[in-house]
């Protein structure tokens, strides 16, 4: 069990190989996945069959070509991924997206709650029953396109960028990751995305300290009710969940390319 409220495997598990709507997760618990999304091209032509218009439409507006491929891959994934829990097929999934453009299941009618994050190659998907989710993660060695410090002044609380500030130059990359990370993952589960100001609450910054929700400016209590655990998705990546729920479960398996639909 973490100091934050969390249990869960630090291990990825193979993907379990029940039916279609035979393994939701229970209550107080999260199932966490992640995917690869390079796929050689051939395969990604056939995932395009799971997509819905408005789907494909977004691929084909991806100017260059890897990332449209892994934008299908991370689709049908998570299509795929949620017929196992919905007991419908992947391609007769519908969503709606929130005024904050998080998505949601819309057919079929289900507690299901989802999110979905991906970065350079890797997809993270988070799953609960009921339990609004937020989850992110970061490609560690991505290149700045801007001084890290400077962004960390304009959109960080002053709590977390004079933390930052103080670290050695040559530990900021990762800790201002480590940072982002739990703020998206938190905007994300309250459903407002980057709409949320940032600067508004305190997460812990140091990639070595347990993620946390450390203080917000709009309820001293709202830390009691939240939790936060690291998703760690590999040597390569940073990433973080964030849940309004204590004591939780948390499940991590292994997404298998094999298990697609068709296959």
């Amino acid at each position: 069990m973490n100091g934050d409220g969390t249990g869960y495997t630090r291990t990825w598990q193979a993907a379990p190989a029940e039916p279609i709507g035979e393994r939701q997760p229970a209550e107080g618990e999260m199932h966490v996945w992640r995917a690869s999304l390079d796929l050689p091209r051939d395969r990604v032509g056939e995932l395009e069959r799971f997509l819905a218009a408005d789907e494909l439409e977004r691929a084909k507006r991806f100017l260059v070509r890897s990332a449209r491929d892994r934008y299908t891959v991370a689709r049908a994934v998570l299509r795929n991924l949620l017929s196992r829990y919905v007991s419908a097929a992947p391609a007769d999934l519908r969503f709606h997206y929130t005024e904050y453009g998080k998505p949601e299941l819309a057919h079929p009618a289900t507690s299901i709650r989802f999110n979905v994050s991906h970065s350079h190659g890797l997809a993270v998907y988070a799953v609960t029953a009921g339990v609004p989710v937020g989850i992110d993660v970061e490609y560690l060695h991505r290149r700045a396109t801007m001084d890290r410090l400077k962004i960390a002044h304009r959109v960080f609380s002053d709590r977390e960028y004079n933390e930052l500030a103080s670290m050695p130059r040559y530990r900021r990359d990762e800790a201002f990751l480590a940072c982002w990370t739990r703020k998206e993952a938190f905007v994300k589960a309250i459903g407002q995305g980057l709409s949320c100001p940032l600067d508004q609450f305190d997460v812990s910054v140091d990639p070595n300290d347990p993620p946390e929700l450390r203080a917000t400016q709009w309820d001293p209590l709202e830390t009691d009710r939240w939790s936060m655990a690291s998703v760690d998705p590999g040597p390569d990546y940073i990433g973080a969940l964030a849940v309004p729920a204590r004591n939780l479960k948390i499940t991590r398996w292994q997404w298998n390319h094999d298990q697609i639909e068709g296959n």
